[in-house]
């Protein structure tokens, strides 16, 4: 029997209360606030301070024109990306991603679905509002710096914005989770208008529907009335996918319960490498049965350089879509950055570096199976070594695709020889950085410098996760030296300016081979310099050493005294002692049937005796025996 819809309710609400009062009860309402007031207030100190630094200045008049004629198309872009995302993560069963119980428990009771998922949907959409307001009013801040206009309305449109992707790509995702869209219907449609809006913004098609949400981002500039489509659509999205919430599968729910929870356990513990295989699983990629270069089937000369490019020789057509659109994104990012807005560096090189983080599923492989590297007959870090050229063949390769897009003849393009010198460096050193990810691997549980100090367990957890996508930034140093030899702030012409910083790049990237081949060697020996340095084990080896020290002085005690007492014994000529005379024992002749000398009596041995004496005379023996029993027995 069901329930009604306020029973339902009832039912679903207290469960979650139950549980969210359990896992919350030793936080205070005012603790978390001043922990979220805490991590605004520090994250918007610190785009402020970093939006200052850059020294970008005001666009002139062309510039200008050219942003209010495409700004709207690439905005547009960027929304049309946010629903190509939310239908395909639909189609597999996303966007929500339940915990365990509320799938196996509260969706199979009698209660109304769409109330179960409801409330999670919401939560998630007021988490992702949250975050894209925060990008959004990030990307006005950095935005005021260029463009005319009041900070304080490119915040709040930034804000508006981000939170219109946001409803775009979450009520596109419901909306294809509730009525069971196919994946190769939801990559059609979202495909089709991220083409349209690549051409709209290329003026080779006319205007994109996704080009009249993207006018709301150059509200501060000029305000165009058709932008709140965009936000308008959003809504209606968000409620027509939290109406139709009850129709998401089953089955695909509990497998994305499974997937996220492990997922979320390996952000916790930053594994990255755990983090990647999850989100290939979550998102059904699959390696090709068939190569797409069958000839990489023959045996090789190098075996390890062979097995990696069969290995990229079988992406899926998803995966390979994805590294071109982050080549592309990296492209245009460098081209921002060479029209003047610096901090555009980072997004090239952050969208380089998780374009590597493919390239090197190879290494990631044989990191996975350290018992079969440990079964080889030389070090691992060798094998490891040989999987290097494959990671920077495929990343310098997206590196120079991402050089040609900064290239293209459109807007302000890029120098062909810088563009394609700086895009090579940046893919190089992305590749550095997802080797550094892949291989560090997740924290050991116990890790002894770590636990000394706090400061020093934040220092290095902040190190181990901005090194990586750091590096990768530092690839794109070349085109800030060609581009301020192009002010005219340095002599040298830009090839030639950016050609200088190339150098050091390059040997931070072989020292990255240098620690990649002896990275084992490395830990060993710091663990072993922890050790000595620790002061408990200082003291146990001490406590070691003195009782091997007392055990030598004993062996070598009791050895110097068994060779003394045989050099005394070998080099004394003492007259050596007579032995002692001992009283000799009669010999007694054995007589068949008699015990001889041995009988116990003394009677019997004086008999013995006495037979010895006379073999002959028998009878007058016999007498003197019965004459002497018969006088001892008298006696």
């Amino acid at each position: 029997m069901s329930l009604t819809l306020a029973e339902s309710a009832a039912v679903v609400g207290e469960l979650r209360r139950a549980r969210r009062k359990q896992r919350v009860a030793s936080i205070h309402w005012v603790d978390a606030l001043y922990q979220v007031y805490i991590t605004g207030l520090v994250a918007v100190v610190a785009v402020v301070a970093v939006s200052g630094l850059t020294g970008d200045e005001k666009l002139g008049p062309v510039a200008r024109a050219d942003v209010s004629a495409r700004g709207a198309a690439v905005a547009g872009l960027v929304a049309a990306l946010a629903i190509l995302l939310g239908l395909r993560s639909g189609s597999r069963g996303g966007p929500l991603a339940l915990e365990q119980p509320d799938v196996r428990h509260v969706l199979l009771s009698p209660v109304d679905r769409g109330v179960a998922l409801r409330g999670p949907a919401i939560r998630q959409l007021r988490f992702l509002v949250a975050v894209g307001a925060a990008v959004g009013a990030t990307a006005g801040q950095l935005a005021v710096r260029r463009l005319p206009g009041n900070a304080a309305e490119w915040l709040l449109v930034g804000a508006l914005f981000g939170v219109t992707v946001v409803g775009l790509g979450f009520g596109s995702a419901l909306v294809a989770s509730g009525t069971g869209l196919k994946g190769w219907m939801a990559t059609g449609i979202g495909g089709l208008l991220v083409a349209w809006s690549i051409g709209d913004a290329l003026d080779r098609l006319p205007t994109a529907p996704a080009t009249f949400a993207g006018r709301l981002a150059l509200w501060p500039m000029h305000v165009d009335a058709i932008g709140i489509v965009g936000t308008v659509l959003a809504v209606g999205l968000v409620g027509a996918g939290l109406r139709l919430v009850a129709g998401a599968s089953l089955e695909a729910a509990e497998r994305r319960t499974e997937l996220v929870g492990q997922l979320r356990f390996a952000v916790t513990l930053q594994d990255l490498r755990t983090v990647l295989v999850l989100r290939r699983q979550l998102a059904q990629e699959r390696p090709r049965a068939r190569p797409w270069i069958p000839g990489l089937r023959r045996r090789a000369t190098f075996p390890v350089f062979r097995r990696g490019l069969r290995s990229i020789a079988r992406w899926p057509v998803s995966r390979l879509g994805r590294v071109v659109v982050l080549a592309a994104v990296a492209g245009l990012a460098l081209r921002g950055a060479w029209s003047g807005t610096t901090p555009l560096v980072v997004l090239a090189g952050f969208a380089l570096w998780v374009a590597a983080l493919d390239a090197v599923e190879p290494l990631g492989q044989e990191i996975d199976h350290p018992g079969r590297t440990d079964s080889f007959p030389f070090d691992r870090g060798v094998l490891f070594l040989q999987h290097l050229p494959v990671v920077a063949v495929v990343t310098v390769t997206v590196g120079l695709l991402a050089g040609v897009v900064a290239l293209l003849p459109f807007g302000t393009p890029v120098p062909a020889g810088v563009a394609l010198l700086v895009g090579a460096v940046a893919g190089l050193m992305a590749g550095c950085g997802a080797v550094v990810s892949v291989v560090q691997g997740a924290p050991e549980a116990v890790d002894t410098l770590s636990m000394m100090t706090p400061e020093i367990a934040g220092t290095r957890t902040v190190f181990r996760t901005v090194w990586p996508p750091l590096m990768a930034v530092l690839g794109t140093l070349p085109l800030l030296a060609a581009r301020a030899s192009m002010r005219g702030i340095e002599d040298p012409p830009p090839l030639q300016a950016a050609a200088s910083t190339v150098v050091p790049l390059v040997a931070l990237a072989v020292l990255l081979g240098g620690w990649v081949r002896f990275r084992d060697d490395i830990h060993v020996w710091f663990r072993e310099a922890m050790e000595q340095a620790s002061p408990t084990k200082a003291l146990a080896r001490q406590a070691e050493e003195r009782e091997a020290a007392e055990e030598r002085e004993r062996e070598a005690l009791a050895e110097s005294r068994r060779v003394g007492g045989l050099e005394a014994g070998d080099t004394a000529k003492a007259k050596p002692r007579p032995p002692r005379p001992t009283k000799a024992k009669p010999q007694v002749a054995e007589i068949p049937g008699v015990r001889g000398g041995s009988s116990a009596k003394p009677i019997g041995r004086k008999r013995d005796l006495a037979q010895s004496a006379a073999p002959d005379d028998d009878e007058a023996t016999s007498d003197e025996a019965d004459t002497e029993e018969e006088a001892s027995t008298d006696e």
